[in-house]
C-alpha cells in the first residue's frame, strides 16, 4: 500500500489484511482488516502515529525507507496490533521518542523491553509542537483498554481515534462511505469490543466532541471524512433507550 496524503504534509500508511480472519484468537473478521499509522511532518519536527502488527513490519518499513529523520513515535495503544513495529522503526531511527502516556509506558517496556530514556510522557490535554502541526493528546481509558489515548492534529482537525470507531473491514476504500458495508463492519466492532465499556465510552466520546473535527482516522478499517457518519452510530449504540422493534427465533 502506497501513503496516501489526507492532508499537506500528513499521510496514512500502514497495512491492509485481505486474509486474516481471526483478530485475539476470538473475534470473526470475515473481511479482513487494516493496521493503518500515519505520518505527520511539521517544519520543524516528524511524528509517526502507531504502528502495525509485527507481521506487516515489511509493508511499514517500505513506506517509511526513504524517510531520513523521525522524531517521535506517538503509542496511542500497547496492544502489538498498534505498537507491535516500535522496537523495529527505532531500530532505524533510534533518536526518536516514543510519546504515550505513563500506563502505556509501562506496558510497553513490559512487552516489548523498551528502555525508559526513550520515553516522552503525555498527560491528558498535552499537545506536542512538530512546527505549524500542533497534536493534541486526550486520555481516552478503557476504550478499551486502560492506557488508551486519543490523538488530535489541530490545524488539519484530524481526529487519530485509535481503535475508537475503527472497523474490521480490508478495502481499496480511503474514505468510509454512509453504506451497509461500512455500518455493519463498525458495528459489530463495538459489539465486540466496545460494548462492555459502553459508559466509559460515551463519556470519551463527550471529551472528543468539543473538538472540531473534520476527520476521523482510526487504526482498522477506512476513515470518515462525514465524522457525523460515524458519531451518530455510536450514540444509537451506546443509547439505553428501546425501540419498538421485536424479533421472533424460529426453527422450522
Amino acid at each position: 500500500m502506497k501513503p496516501i496524503k489526507i492532508a499537506e504534509n500528513v499521510y496514512k500508511i500502514g497495512a491492509l489484511d485481505w486474509n486474516r480472519r481471526l483478530f485475539d484468537s476470538l473475534i470473526p473478521i470475515p473481511k479482513g482488516t487494516t493496521y493503518n499509522s500515519y505520518w505527520v511532518e511539521g517544519k520543524e519536527k516528524t511524528a509517526l502515529i502507531d504502528t502495525v502488527e509485527p507481521a506487516m513490519w515489511e509493508v511499514l518499513e517500505d513506506q517509511i525507507s526513504k524517510a531520513t529523520r523521525l522524531d517521535y513515535i506517538v503509542s496511542n495503544h500497547a496492544e502489538q496490533d498498534h505498537s507491535g513495529c516500535i522496537p523495529n522503526v527505532l531500530q532505524k531511527f533510534p533518536k526518536a521518542k516514543v510519546v504515550t502516556n505513563s500506563k502505556a509506558k509501562g506496558m510497553l517496556m513490559d512487552l516489548l523491553s523498551i528502555e525508559e530514556s526513550q520515553f516522552q510522557i503525555v498527560n491528558d490535554g498535552d499537545s506536542l509542537d512538530l512546527g505549524g502541526k500542533t497534536l493534541r493528546f486526550a486520555l481516552t481509558p478503557w476504550v478499551h483498554w486502560p492506557e488508551t489515548m486519543v490523538t488530535y492534529l489541530e490545524e488539519d482537525k484530524i481526529l487519530f481515534s485509535c481503535d475508537f470507531f475503527g472497523s474490521h473491514l480490508a478495502s481499496s476504500k480511503i474514505y468510509a462511505d454512509e453504506d451497509y458495508e461500512v455500518y455493519d463492519a463498525a458495528k459489530r466492532y463495538y459489539a465486540e469490543i466496545m460494548m462492555p465499556f459502553a459508559r466509559e465510552v460515551a463519556k470519551n466520546m463527550e471529551k472528543v466532541s468539543k473538538w472540531n473535527i473534520q476527520l476521523i482516522a482510526p487504526s482498522h478499517g477506512p476513515m470518515y471524512n462525514k465524522p457525523e457518519f460515524i458519531f451518530n452510530a455510536y450514540k444509537e449504540w451506546i443509547s439505553d433507550k428501546p425501540k419498538n422493534k421485536a424479533i421472533v427465533v424460529y426453527i422450522s
